[in-house]
């Protein structure tokens, strides 16, 4: 066995365990930190199977940009406690259960069934090297033939965005009243800091 084969495998390895226990942890933040892991590994293997555009891509959207929005998300929803508020729908556990089976079973079967040909038909190492590299065709391939469905996603991500602001706002803004003060009865700092 070569090195760059035991490296796949520990990376392998590393990062099923990673994305094992980011779905398993109850801390939220905890989650996050093995999420970034995962990506790490997975980003490494991109390194080893010398797709270094795709690892670039892999550590600064992925490990980078993505898991600080989720961060963000997090601060702004204030999700570090949900693991330790009740969980009212338990019965949603066995959907999300028969869901997962049901995908694994999809996946199975089209993984079953592909067959392994380049995309867009001939894009051999030696046609890349002669088109100035794999950035440059990825490049061309990606703002040429996919144009649209990258234009459609990075929308979908910004209404989910300002859906989310919104639904905080009108959470924290739902039927709360502020606290008024009879003239010369105004509060010490403390209690002041208390009501905001």
């Amino acid at each position: 066995m070569t090195v760059s084969k035991v490296l796949f495998i520990i990376f392998g390895v590393l990062a099923v365990f990673g994305g094992i226990g980011a779905i398993t942890r109850k801390n939220i933040v905890h989650a996050l930190l093995l999420l970034v892991f995962t990506f790490l590994n997975v980003a490494a293997i991109f390194f080893l199977t010398q797709a270094y555009f795709l690892a670039m891509v892999q550590i600064l959207v992925y490990a980078g940009a993505i898991m600080v929005l989720f961060i963000f998300v997090i601060m702004l929803l204030n999700l570090r406690t949900y693991g330790e508020e009740e969980q009212t729908h338990r019965k949603q556990r066995w959907i999300a259960l028969v869901l997962s089976i049901l995908v694994l079973a999809e996946f199975v079967c089209v993984l079953a069934t592909m067959t392994f040909t380049a995309v867009g038909g001939g894009f051999t190492p030696d046609f890349i090297a002669a088109n100035g590299g794999s950035t440059k065709v990825f490049g061309i391939e990606l703002f040429n033939q996919m144009l649209l469905p990258f234009e459609v996603a990075s929308v979908v991500l910004l209404v989910a965005m300002v859906g989310a602001i919104i639904l905080v706002k009108k959470e924290k803004s739902g039927g709360e009243a502020t606290r008024t003060w009879e003239p010369g009865l105004q509060p010490s700092a403390e209690v002041a800091e208390e009501e905001v």
